[in-house]
């Protein structure tokens, strides 16, 4: 989703790799050069993650692992007609990453792809193997994970932040999704 800047580049670069069902995965190699070039950048990026200009940084890395994909593996010649389905899935996501602090329901982050309730979970689930739901919780325990640590807001300001309705309801949300309180994930992880 982090390439497909528009629907042309998605259908000539995305989908026909994406498409390709010969290659759900690829086993990186040391042994074969451009596998080992990719883990490269795979490292590469780790090494940037704390600096301000990270993202720019790993998009660009990003961009050079799909380019070794795309010259080394052949992909389907001809996208299927379901192409637009990482346009739609990007609408969606962005949807939900842009408000993730309103109260968003599925039919409004299905309308955000402009597809039916039932779609967007079809397409939550082959792309991401998460719910709506799921996706959108996720993206708000890791701004609250952020906020945790970077902060002084108590709790309840944070799961009011985040767009959780109360700090009891975000304590148990983040409980089972990290084993562990807000409040001791704080303690362990608090900025320096």
């Amino acid at each position: 989703m982090l390439l497909c800047v528009n629907p042309s580049f998605e259908q000539n670069y995305i989908t026909p790799l994406l498409a390709n069902e010969q290659l759900p995965y690829i086993k990186l190699l040391k042994s074969v050069p451009w596998h080992s070039e990719i883990c490269e950048e795979i490292r590469a990026i780790y090494e940037k993650l704390n600096l301000p200009e990270a993202p720019l940084l790993i998009q660009t890395h990003f961009f050079q692992i799909w380019a070794k994909l795309f010259s080394n593996v052949s992909g389907d010649e001809h996208p299927s007609k379901d192409s637009g389905n990482l346009t739609i899935i990007k609408a969606m996501v962005g949807y939900i990453q842009k408000d993730y602090r309103e109260n968003l329901t599925l039919a409004k982050i299905a309308a955000s792809g402009s597809v039916g309730q039932s779609k967007c979970c079809k397409l939550f689930k082959n792309y991401l193997n998460l719910t709506p739901n799921a996706y959108l919780n996720q993206c708000r325990l890791d701004k609250s994970r952020e906020l945790l640590r970077d902060t002084e807001l108590s709790i309840t300001d944070i799961s009011e932040a985040v767009g959780y309705d109360g700090a009891s309801y975000f304590s148990e949300v983040f409980r089972k999704w990290y084993n562990i309180s807000p409040s001791e994930y704080r303690m362990i992880n608090r900025s320096k």
